[in-house]
């Protein structure tokens, strides 16, 4: 009976340890840090980069666990209410609304995620089955207007939304063209009623 204890606690340990860990980086990620580092980690969670390793199989490891971790803590910003119901400018205004908010909240985590992506078949993979709940979601919520469409032009719809939408368009639209949020917002609203009325 006390092996099985000692073994409890050695797990429920870990987990913590690890929960500090991703902690650790999700406050560096808050205070402007894209990528921390063993360093900054080993001194903001208080465990050695030794320690880090035993609870994580590498960094990629590491980094998926934090960038899930965040996109879990902005998971209700995703949710719409309304699918599919209600006039169609107050969808297109409440889903522009949802995708900011999304978009500024994932900023450090989908940088390091995209830029490890490449090198990480885990991250891509994340990357990939966040697309296609991007792509779900627009079926859902714009489903009325879809609906009068033949499925090739749905397709071709739904992936073009996505990308206009998307954290990468976001990143062209605010880094590149220095775009501020108001005016993303009133393209976004402009290019949305335009490809779905």
């Amino acid at each position: 009976m006390g092996d099985m204890r000692s073994i409890d606690g050695r797990t429920a340990r870990r987990e913590r340890n690890r929960e500090d860990v991703v902690e650790a980086a999700l406050s560096l990620i808050d205070e402007g840090e894209p990528d921390p580092s063993i360093d900054q980690l080993t001194k903001r969670s208080g465990l050695s980069a030794r320690s880090i390793f035993r609870y994580f199989e590498g960094l990629d490891d590491l980094r998926r666990a934090v960038i899930r971790r965040h996109f879990e803590r902005v998971g209700p910003y995703t949710d719409l209410p309304g699918a599919g119901s209600g006039p169609f400018e107050e969808r297109v205004r409440r889903y522009v609304d949802a995708r900011i908010k999304v978009n500024e909240a994932i900023a450090g985590p989908a940088r390091t995620a995209r830029a490890r992506a490449p090198y990480a078949p885990v991250l891509a993979d994340d990357i990939a089955e966040y697309r296609q709940m991007l792509d779900a979601q627009i079926r859902k919520y714009f489903a009325p207007e879809l609906a009068k469409r033949p499925k090739a032009e749905v397709d071709d719809l739904v992936a073009l939304i996505v990308v206009v939408v998307s954290f990468d368009g976001w990143e062209l639209l605010t880094r590149d063209h220095h775009k501020s949020r108001s005016q993303i917002r009133r393209a976004w609203m402009h290019a949305l009623n335009n490809l779905l009325s």
